[in-house]
């Protein structure tokens, strides 16, 4: 898994016709650092614009969490407080990452500002506040367009354990085109279907899939005819769905 436990850490880039790669970072901050925390994002966002600039990721988010995310059902991990999301186009993109080139970028952005030991400093402490993080690298399979973000918007993260080979095809045939009729509505904004492609060790093993939503104004609306209501049960069946976690944006680089 090379070079994923070193991001400086969505995924809702329009435009992209092929497989973006998504390395998302669930964060455990240590109890009463969460102000620490926060200060070493502010510190490392200006770093990431310039990283996305140069065209060596797509995107850069960090979620705080507000609610939910509970998955002791899954295993006794603890919630995860905050969660980075690293944009890129592809897999080969992922992989050029690499710790001198962001501590360059980091030179780069403080110049002037700071002093190299300073920033040396900072750039080996990035790590203090956090008493655990579980990386995911995804794979999206779709996502809705257009998909923009800006700080404050709340993005509901829900995680599924696949249960038989129908999952993926019951999400894209049948529940994909209820969610894009909400998103002309205006009932909702914003659908992205993940497959889990690689993991840490410390991370939960059971999951496959990730579903971003963002929602709209307005009440949802699903069919409820006798056939709908079969096919949403089965699909209900083929997966397991865990507690959803709605998570802030506070800080967005694209």
């Amino acid at each position: 898994m090379k070079n994923v436990l070193f991001t400086l850490s969505l995924f809702l880039v329009s435009g992209i016709s092929f497989a973006q790669i998504i390395v998302m970072d669930v964060v455990q901050v240590k109890e009463g650092m969460s102000s620490d925390y926060e200060a070493v994002e502010k510190f490392v966002a200006p770093i990431m614009e310039l990283a996305v600039e140069n065209g060596d990721k797509m995107g850069w988010y960090i979620f705080k969490r507000l609610e939910g995310g509970d998955l002791s059902e899954a295993g006794n991990k603890g919630i995860g407080d905050y969660m980075i999301i690293n944009v890129y186009k592809d897999e080969a993109q992922m992989n050029a990452q690499s710790v001198e080139t962001f501590t360059a970028y980091a030179k780069k952005a403080y110049k002037g500002k700071m002093s190299n030991r300073a920033i040396d400093r900072r750039m080996n402490s990035l790590m203090d506040a956090r008493e655990d993080t579980r990386t995911y690298v995804l794979e999206n399979i779709y996502y809705t367009k257009p998909n923009s973000l800006s700080v404050g918007d709340v993005v509901t993260v829900f995680p599924a354990e696949q249960l038989n080979s129908d999952y993926e095809q019951f999400e894209m045939e049948f529940y994909r085109p209820m969610w894009e009729k909400n998103i002309l509505t205006g009932a909702h904004r914003a659908w992205n279907f993940n497959r889990i492609i690689d993991r840490t060790e410390n991370a939960y093993q059971n999951l496959t899939h990730i579903i971003f939503n963002v929602a709209g104004i307005g009440e949802l609306q699903f069919d409820t005819d006798f056939l709908s209501t079969k096919l949403a049960e089965m699909g209900q069946a083929s997966r397991k769905g865990f507690d959803p976690a709605q998570m802030q944006l506070i800080h967005i680089k694209e």
